[in-house]
């Protein structure tokens, strides 16, 4: 059986990941806490690593010796890595350098997450073809991780994504997460109508990773939900989906938002890459947020 190590295994993601992988293949994951985050019926075997630190990653990965090796360890703060850069481009990108140096010591697949902030949202629908501009910084170091992998001379999956929601243990709250919190306290939210993406459940961006490594597709692709719409449009179905009342979610514009990155506007991809390599594509949002809302018991 050949071995997964899942970094960022107690996030949304690597959570999402290890579900689907344990599967079919020894699954290791690991993250700065001691312990998984369901210490008491752990789903998988798991080490403490900070993917900062060299001599660490090369010690465990080099002993561990994972035929796969899936970074899901990112700063995603999109407005802190303005404010904190070294910590946001340590993780980012002198863990992704660590990271491809023993892949390719020991001929692993590596598999690196990116992001549709990679782009600058003015010429949207975006393929894997089109020339990346980034508006932040958050963007600017996911884009480093991406040139790094790719002149590295090794098998590789880099898969942009974006807007990730669903459910796990003691995760952050994601989008979708936090509009059911609110809106089931009768809570009135302002969500902005300008920003439009691909929504993007973290179990079909599991699968389609999956998909692609069994298929032994390599390369770059766009893998994201396939219905675009607004963060406000999303925030509607969500409440529909949840039967939730949608009079509390206010319209506003990015700007009256004020927030402190910038933010590409229309940052939509094309996913034609990914249904013509593995003849499949992550669910519109009618069925994945059905599937969330499985997930939560509701």
């Amino acid at each position: 059986m050949k071995k997964a190590l899942i970094t960022g295994a107690n996030g949304l993601l690597g959570q999402a990941l290890i579900r689907t992988f344990r599967k079919d293949y020894q699954t290791v994951g690991c993250d700065l806490a001691d312990t998984y985050f369901d210490s008491e019926r752990p789903p998988a075997e798991y080490l403490k690593l900070d993917i900062t630190r060299r001599n660490d990653v090369l010690r465990v990965c080099g002993d561990l010796r994972p035929d796969i090796i899936l970074n899901a360890a990112a700063f995603t703060d999109v407005d802190e890595s303005e404010k904190d850069r070294e910590r946001c481009w340590n993780v980012n990108v002198r863990g992704v350098e660590f990271l491809e140096e023993v892949c390719k010591l020991h001929n692993m697949l590596f598999v690196q997450l990116s992001t549709d902030y990679v782009f600058d949202g003015t010429a949207g629908p975006y393929a894997e073809t089109d020339e990346p501009k980034p508006l932040g910084y958050y963007g600017l170091t996911k884009l480093s991780s991406e040139k790094v992998i790719r002149s590295g001379g090794m098998e590789y999956i880099i898969a942009r994504t974006m807007i990730l929601y669903g459910t796990g243990v003691s995760v952050r709250p994601n989008f979708a997460l936090w509009v059911v919190e609110q809106l089931q306290k009768g809570q009135k939210i302002k969500i902005v109508n300008d920003q439009i993406g691909n929504p993007t459940l973290v179990d079909d961006l599991a699968i389609s990773l999956y998909k692609l490594i069994e298929a032994e597709e390599y390369g770059l692709f766009h893998i994201a939900g396939n219905e675009t719409c607004t963060r406000y449009d999303f925030a509607q179905k969500i409440a529909n989906v949840f039967n939730l009342n949608n009079k509390p979610i206010e319209e506003i514009t990015t700007d009256q938002l004020g927030q402190q990155a910038k933010r590409p506007m229309n940052s939509t991809f094309i996913l034609n890459k990914l249904h013509n390599t593995i003849d499949w594509l992550p669910g519109n949002l009618d069925v994945s947020l059905q599937k969330l809302k499985v997930q939560m018991g509701l």
